[in-house]
Formats: C-alpha cells, structure tokens, sequence
C-alpha cells in the first residue's frame, strides 16, 4: 500500500469527522437555542476535553484507527460501494461503543443525546458521502493517482483476462505497466508491444517502470521460474498478488487481497523488524514532523527565490537506488540550472571526485543562490519528504545516483559493498557526510558505508546527527 495515498485519504477522513462535528455543534445549538446564551458552546471548545461529549480530537483519532483496521487507508479495499457504506458503518458502530464506554467510564457525566447522536450520524454521512464520491471519480481518472504500477505475469488467455479486470474494475488500485513471459508460456494473446521480458529481467523493469504490484495469472509458470519471483520480488519489496486457480510461486506465509471485486491471494514476505529499527523508525517520524514545522517558513522562502530567479522548478527530483535496490524518487532544492542533466557528458572530463562520483568545485551549472544553499546543505531539506514516505532514514549510508551503480555486478568488492547496503535505507546524513562529504574518495565512502552497517546502533545514529550540525554550518566539504 502507497503510504503517501493511506495518508491523504487518513487526512480526508479526518477532515470528515470534523465536519460532521460543526454539523452536530450547529444541530444541538438548534435544538437547544438557549444553550448558547447560558453556556456559550464554542465548537473549538468541543474538540478539547469537556463536559458534554469525549474530546473530538480524540474522537478523530478512534475513527481513523477504527477505518484503518477496517482497510478503508487502503485504496484496494474499496472495491464496490457496498463495501465502502459496511466499512464507514462498521467504523460508526466502534465509534458509538467508545462513547458508551466513556460515558459509563465517566459517571458523573451524561452526554447529550442531542450531541453525541448527530455528530455519529453527520460523520457517517460525511464520511459515507465523501468516500463513495472519491471512488467514483478516481474510476472515471485514465490513470488515478492511488494506481500503483504492475506487471502481470501471463501473457495468455489468463493474463489478458486479468487485465481486462482492472481496467474495468480495479483502475484505482493498478496500471499494467505490462506482461512477463515464463519458461512454458503458450502462444501470445496480448498485444507483443506490452510484453517487456522474462521474471529474469524483473529487477531491472521494477526500477524503469516504478513497479510496485506483481500479479501471477498464468496457470503455465514452471517450478524455476517462480522461485526466481518469490526471491526477485521480496529482495525488491514487491507486493505479489496470485490468481486462486494458478500455483507455483513460494512465500512464507500466505494472506488474501481484493483487487476491486476480484479475491487473489497475497504473497505476504515476513518482516521481524528489531526493537532498535521500530524505534530509529519512530524516532526519525517524530523528528521530521517536529523539525520540520519550525523550519517550515524559511524553506517555504528559499522555495520561493529558487523559483523567483530562473523561473524553473523548486525541486530536482532525481532516481536514487534505495533498500534492496529499489529506485525513489528523490527531492532536493533545485541548485543548478534547467536542463543541467543534459551538461553533465560533456563535463565529464573535468570530474574532480574518484571513482564513480562526480563532482566539480567550480560546476558552471549551479546557480549563485545554489552556491549557497549547497554550501550550508540546505538543498537537502526537502529529502524530510523521502523520510516521511518510507524511502530513507535521518542517517544512513549516501543515496546515490542510479547511473553511478550501472555495472557494478563486474567488481566483486563493489558488488559486496552494494548488497551490504543495500540492506538498509539511505540517510539524509550519515558517516560519509559527517566525516568530509565530497572531501573523500568513492573508496572511502565505500569503507564509511560497510563501517556504519557492521556498527549500527541507536547511540551512532544520535552521534552521528549530533556531528552534522557544525558539520553543516562549517559547510565543511560541500560542493
């Protein structure tokens, strides 16, 4: 599931919710018109703790964990419009569970019907309202923002079928980026263009594509094959989705999804993340949202005069290889030039850096208020949003270039170093970055990298974002 789209529609539930509170607030002063001339209920009143209802602010937080248990934060759960009205109304019935338990946790008060009823049932509307008009038009979107990438592996009868399914029922959930030929496939029934490779080059089509969903809808898949899917799939963090009548693929533990209206079964990776990685995970969550709404107005400034002076984009988003070789989208303040991708070849002779990096100190493409930000790295704050969506760490090893990996598999070393790596997320910062940035060879990023991995802890991670900051405001190292 795509966390930014389980985010945004958690915020629009809440928003709900919220709503049907300013219902309920103006129902009740209706009902009871002397109320506000006695008492003077003020709706922000309501959302703190008070003596007429549970605090709305935590009646959010119940709906929102409540519509999450029940799959509504997962845009494959919504399916039809009768699954969509039983979650809201499964979510309504906990919500009106937590208020008795209150109201009777809490004797000494007895909330209003004329409250507490009203704003259960305009959430509910709210909410009902909302989602089922979400639905419909992320139906009728050529390509809806919550459609994840997915390649589906078949490419006969079953595997047109199967695309013929989404496009009609599940296009919310899934875009075929294309097919997958096996060992024993028959002859094609697909058209030949959208046939993109063998399970052998799925790595690859993972990261050239943004694949993000593999389904299997062939009955035709030999032993070998699925063994090199299960094994590709869950080194990439695939979602593997089966059709019921297929075999063959292997997962340690088994679950089931809906893709629209259609059951398939759900090849499930298992995951023991450790105490230590739970808590890095949170504390890195906690930080970003608390750093970054103190630093939000100046980088809402220096967006502003990055666009202001050349008129271009704010961000650079580039391709970066992330945990278990997956490629992100990766965000930076833009301090170079438009086009300065296209410079790069024909700079290449004037590469300052060993190895496979590239850096220039006097780069003719880097704008004067890029001089700037770079020297300070403030070009790297928006990566707080890679941080949020699960892509990288505060620290970690440097996420680096995709173009900067092609053919590593030639070097045993390289290659060592890349899978030790590749074992974890990139940082914002890290070792390499605290101990010089470009300062030091590829070699000894290398070195940092396998240092950092082999000594992990809780304790180097704070030292290591403890040293960043006069690190930075040195600018030592930067380029």
């Amino acid at each position: 599931m795509n966390r930014g789209i389980a985010f945004l529609l958690a915020a629009l539930d809440a928003v709900c919710v919220v709503f049907g509170l300013v219902c309920a607030w103006a129902f009740w002063l209706w009902l009871a018109p002397n109320l506000q001339r006695l008492l003077q209920v003020q709706l922000w009143e309501l959302m703190l703790p008070n003596p007429w209802m549970p605090a709305g602010g935590v009646y959010v937080i119940v709906w929102l964990v409540a519509l999450r248990q029940l799959g509504l934060h997962d845009p494959g759960r919504m399916g039809s419009s009768v699954n969509i009205l039983s979650a809201v109304s499964r979510s309504a019935v906990a919500v009106a569970v937590f208020t008795i338990f209150s109201n009777f946790l809490f004797a000494e008060r007895v909330y209003p019907k004329g409250l507490v009823v009203p704003f259960i049932a305009f959430a509910w509307a709210w909410l009902a309202f909302v989602r089922l008009a979400t639905w419909r038009m992320l139906l009728r979107l050529e390509k809806p923002p919550t459609a994840s990438n997915a390649l589906i592996v078949g490419i006969g009868e079953d595997g047109a079928a199967m695309a013929e399914h989404i496009s009609r029922h599940a296009r919310h959930v899934c875009s075929v980026a294309g097919f997958l030929r096996t060992e024993t496939s028959g002859p094609a029934v697909v058209p030949v263009e959208r046939i993109l490779g063998t399970v052998d080059d799925l790595p690859g089509l993972v990261n050239a594509h943004d694949i993000r969903l593999v389904i299997l809808a062939t009955r035709q898949i030999a032993r070998r094959d699925a063994l090199k899917l299960a094994v590709k799939a869950d080194h990439m963090g695939l979602r593997v989705l089966q059709a019921p009548y297929s075999w063959g693929a292997v997962s340690p533990r088994l679950g089931f999804a809906r893709l629209g209206d259609l059951d398939l079964i759900d090849f499930v990776g298992i995951q023991y993340p450790t105490l230590g990685e739970q808590m890095k995970r949170a504390f890195d969550i906690t930080a970003v949202l608390v750093g970054g709404s103190v630093i939000l107005l100046p980088l809402l400034f220096v967006a502003a005069f990055i666009k202001v002076q050349d008129r271009g984009p704010v961000f650079y988003v580039g391709k970066r290889i992330g945990k278990g070789g997956r490629a992100f989208g990766f965000y930076k303040f833009r301090s170079m030039i438009v086009n300065a991708n296209a410079m790069k070849d024909a700079l290449r002779e004037k590469n300052e850096a060993d190895g496979r990096l590239f850096k220039i100190a006097q780069d003719p493409r880097i704008t004067p208020f890029g001089h700037f930000i770079r020297k300070f790295s403030i070009d790297e704050f928006p990566q707080l949003i890679n941080v949020l969506r699960g892509d990288m760490n505060l620290v970690g090893p440097r996420a680096l270039p995709a173009e900067d990996l092609t053919g590593i598999e030639s070097d045993a070393e390289m290659q060592y170093w890349f899978d030790q790596r590749s074992k974890v997320m990139p940082g914002i910062t890290g070792l390499w970055q605290v101990s010089g940035r470009s300062n030091l060879g590829f070699a000894d990023m290398m070195r940092l990298d396998i240092a950092y991995i082999q000594n992990w802890s809780l304790w180097l991670d704070l030292q290591i974002l403890v040293k960043t900051v006069p690190a930075v405001l040195k600018g030592r190292g930067a380029k």
